[in-house]
């Protein structure tokens, strides 16, 4: 059923929130000392922000797993709220056990340098708070022509920083020390994201495949079509709807990766369709590229194709705003079989990419497009909802306020939650 992502969904928020900490929580509390019985609340809220802080890491390292469950968009939301919620334990901590000397001054240095990052990260790098609040964004918007993106980037990793002080800290400690059962957990679990933090940063292999760029070129005002050729032995897993991470080290402000979507189905040639919006200084950066530049892709990541596998989905209503419908021609080119009305719009005076291809589907019995300039009226997505629901399935693609609202809209109309499927690309 379609509710078991839902349902996966709930899972992990259970499982980060209460069962990662819960060994955690209990072998120390097996072997505190009576003597620091009154502190045993502070001393636990800081065993919980250290598991969870080390969750967050390493949900940063982007585990493949972690997105085909859940996708990255929601994971990176687990991310942010658990680092916000691991200081906020990390203050309730720090306030309920005193300490003196190098414990105090490594705890003390940890927490402030994790609430100064919060701030920052907390502008720059939680998009999926931004798109929700006005004000930030606006914020966002105005200190971006100063704090670029690979700046940001290198401020949010002095978090690992912090975490090692943390680290420290613990080591201090000698009835934490003496406590084995205790410290095999904290070792093992320190050990196993340090690793992983350090294969995904250093590893040859680890930031993806190196591949060409084989086409680039700009299909619309502010809109550029990369054509990349994967190597042939490159090993990926890619889905129509999809997206990759692609970057080109080469070039001064275009070593980090950054996410696109993918326009095409993913085929045996080894060819990835990107259409990109200049919207920061990498995309804006795309145009200097020349063709038959290396770049470096990691894929896929996404989840829109496994959500209509597991429903062994018929009927496929899609709505797409902008640049938000390009991996929803995925979707449409990979799935021929599924009877799918489409519902693209734009703003006005904004055109219309790939119109050639919904053109050329449109010869197909089982798909119908509407296009147009503004928003469709809500009647008019009403309408062309089937009676029967058993089989059917609406994505959306698009701003966040345009996901939010059509969600909000159906849902009203009675279709199940379940039913409706947004990525938000806003992270």
């Amino acid at each position: 059923m379609f509710s078991g992502y839902k349902y996966k969904i709930g899972m992990a928020w259970l499982i980060a929130i209460f069962v990662l900490p819960l060994p955690f929580l209990y072998t120390f509390s097996q072997g505190l000392p009576a003597l620091y019985a009154s502190q045993t609340s502070a001393f636990m809220y800081g065993v919980v922000a250290y598991v969870w802080m080390l969750f967050a890491i390493y949900i940063g390292t982007k585990p493949k797993w972690i997105d085909r469950l859940i996708g990255l968009p929601m994971a990176y939301m687990i991310h942010g709220i658990l680092s916000l919620l691991a200081i906020l334990l990390a203050f309730f901590h720090k306030e309920g056990s005193p300490s003196s000397g190098l414990i105090q001054l490594t705890g003390d240095y940890a927490f402030n340098l994790f609430l100064g990052l919060a701030l920052y990260s907390l502008i720059f790098m939680a998009g999926w708070l931004t798109s929700r609040v006005r004000f930030l964004e606006a914020i966002k918007q105005t200190l971006e022509k100063i704090f670029k993106h690979e700046l940001s980037v290198w401020i949010h990793r002095l978090n690992i920083i912090a975490t090692l002080l943390v680290f420290i800290h613990v080591q201090l400690i000698d009835y934490v020390r003496e406590n084995i059962a205790f410290m095999i957990l904290f070792y093992a679990a320190s050990l196993f994201v340090a690793i992983s933090y350090a294969w995904n940063k250093l590893s040859d292999n680890a930031q993806g495949s190196q591949a060409q760029l084989v086409s680039n070129q700009e299909i619309a005002p502010n809109i550029r079509e990369l054509v990349i050729q994967l190597p042939r032995k490159s090993g990926f897993k890619l889905k129509p709807g999809d997206y990759v991470f692609i970057s080109f080290p080469q070039f001064q402000g275009m070593g980090e990766p950054h996410p696109f979507s993918l326009v095409n189905a993913p085929s045996g040639d080894g060819l990835l369709k990107l259409a990109i919006r200049g919207d920061g200084d990498f995309t804006r950066g795309l145009k200097d590229i020349p063709t038959k530049t290396e770049v470096v892709v990691d894929g896929g990541f996404g989840v829109y194709q496994s959500i209509i596998d597991d429903n062994q989905v018929k009927q496929l209503l899609i709505i797409g705003g902008g640049i938000g419908i390009v991996p929803l021609l995925s979707i449409i080119e990979g799935n021929p079989s599924i009877d799918t009305q489409l519902f693209y719009t734009v703003t006005k005076g904004t055109p219309f990419i790939y119109r050639d291809n919904i053109t050329d589907w449109q010869k197909r019995p089982n798909f119908q497009a509407f296009c147009q300039e503004g928003r469709f009226k809500d009647e008019e997505i009403l309408e062309a909802l089937p009676k029967d629901l058993s089989q059917f399935l609406v994505l959306l693609g698009g701003p966040a306020s345009m996901g939010r609202h059509w969600t909000k809209v159906l849902e009203k109309a009675g279709i199940a939650p379940s039913r409706i499927y947004y990525e938000e690309f806003s992270w």
